[in-house]
């Protein structure tokens, strides 16, 4: 990292950029050559504190009993609206930065180190940023969000990668279900009649999954995996185990299919002869996202000074923890292209962009939305006032009601 302190009076939004770009060029560069996948990000949360502490950030870590999770802050000479950028930076098993994550940390300590820059001492409030651990596995935000992370926060801001640039974003809201199958063993040739199949029992709620999704709602999905089906061809296995998703566009409907899949998992260890374990850990689970009027004009407006135009919303979503954020204080998480419209996620050609000359040009055009939005909050306080009233009127952010 080449950066030194951050002064007071470093010039305008545009030089300021100019200034942190290779830095957050490199930390990119580094967390995508090296990916790690969720809780194991040690590399990547080590860099980007780093980055931030060089250039004058006070850094705590690790935060919210999360090894990988940390705060920088940047702090005004008086009170005032805490700003905060989210950053994440785990890969996927396989794929590696298939999601485009080390573009997220990179562009938000960009953002709050040219916030900052351009703000010297001399403000009222704070510019933050929260390592956020965890996005693909693991809900991390979730867990900051019980250990009281998120709590004083007044806005939350974060980019992602994406094929299009839209503001405004869908999420859908999803659980992760573990099941496991217990039998009895046997020899699969001689005595086969002895034995209780439990690889028959996840074969057959896979199937019954499969027949599900004709009856589904609009928007719901449900996918899995089989983790385990056996130990050898001539053993009649007595356990097997899976993962599951149950995704919903719709908060209060997720209970609903947890209790009609957890149904269909004990008729299948039923129709076998079988018993079923079947593991919901409350706190990996997402929301479904609250878009804020006022922070979507606000970006909206600098995404149009950066040269890019607004596209319409992605009807076809996935989850996030951010969208968990969004319904405690107000949130914004839009989409930037990195890549051509209908590029998947979550594959290696996305991967390479993430990393590769697209990656590279988005950077700095995320570096100064995300910050010109947040200079725009920190100077006129009565946005994010307005930002905290719209997102009381959609059913979150009870802080200060009671």
């Amino acid at each position: 990292m080449t950066g030194g302190p951050i002064t007071s009076g470093a010039g305008g939004l545009p030089a300021a950029v100019d200034a942190i770009v290779p830095d957050a060029l490199d930390l990119s560069h580094r967390v995508h050559a090296n990916p790690e996948i969720a809780f194991q990000e040690r590399q990547a949360a080590s860099w980007t504190a780093e980055l931030l502490r060089a250039h004058g950030f006070d850094v705590e870590a690790p935060v919210g009993g999360l090894e990988t999770a940390f705060v920088a802050r940047w702090r005004g000479d008086r009170p005032g609206p805490v700003i905060a950028f989210a950053g994440e930076y785990d890969a996927l098993p396989e794929v590696g930065h298939g999601c485009g994550h080390n573009l997220m940390c990179s562009s938000s300590a960009g953002a709050a180190l040219a916030a900052a820059r351009v703000l010297g001492r001399e403000f009222a409030g704070e510019i933050r940023f929260i390592g956020t651990p965890a996005e693909e596995a693991g809900n991390g935000k979730v867990h900051l969000i019980a250990a009281g992370v998120f709590g004083d926060v007044d806005v939350c801001l974060q980019i992602h990668p994406s094929d299009s640039n839209s503001a405004e974003v869908l999420a859908l809201a999803v659980t992760e279900i573990g099941v496991t199958f217990h039998g009895t063993l046997a020899h699969a040739s001689a005595d086969p009649w002895l034995g209780k199949n439990a690889l028959d029992a996840i074969v057959l709620l896979h199937t019954m999954i499969a027949q599900w999704r004709q009856h589904l709602k609009t928007g719901e999905r449900v996918h899995g995996i089989i983790t385990h089906g056996g130990a050898a061809p001539n053993i009649v296995p007595d356990l097997t185990s899976g993962r599951w998703y149950v995704r919903t566009p719709v908060d209060t409907d997720l209970d609903a299919m947890v209790e009609r899949f957890t149904t269909m998992a004990h008729a299948a260890a039923d129709a076998t002869g079988c018993t079923v374990d079947v593991a919901i850990d409350p706190m990996n689970r997402c929301r479904t996202m609250i878009n804020n009027a006022t922070l979507l004009g606000i970006w909206r407006r600098h995404l149009v000074d950066a040269g890019l135009s607004d596209d319409p919303i992605d009807p076809n979503p996935g989850s996030t923890d951010m969208a968990n954020v969004s319904h405690e204080v107000p949130t914004i998480h839009p989409y930037l292209a990195i890549a051509p419209r209908g590029t998947p996620g979550h594959s290696r050609e996305f991967a390479a962009r993430a990393g590769g000359r697209e990656g590279d040009e988005m950077l700095p055009k995320a570096i100064r939305i995300l910050a010109a939005t947040a200079l725009d909050l920190v100077g006129d306080p009565t946005l994010v006032a307005r930002a905290w009233a719209e997102l009381r009127e959609a059913g979150g952010g009870r802080r200060g009601t009671d």
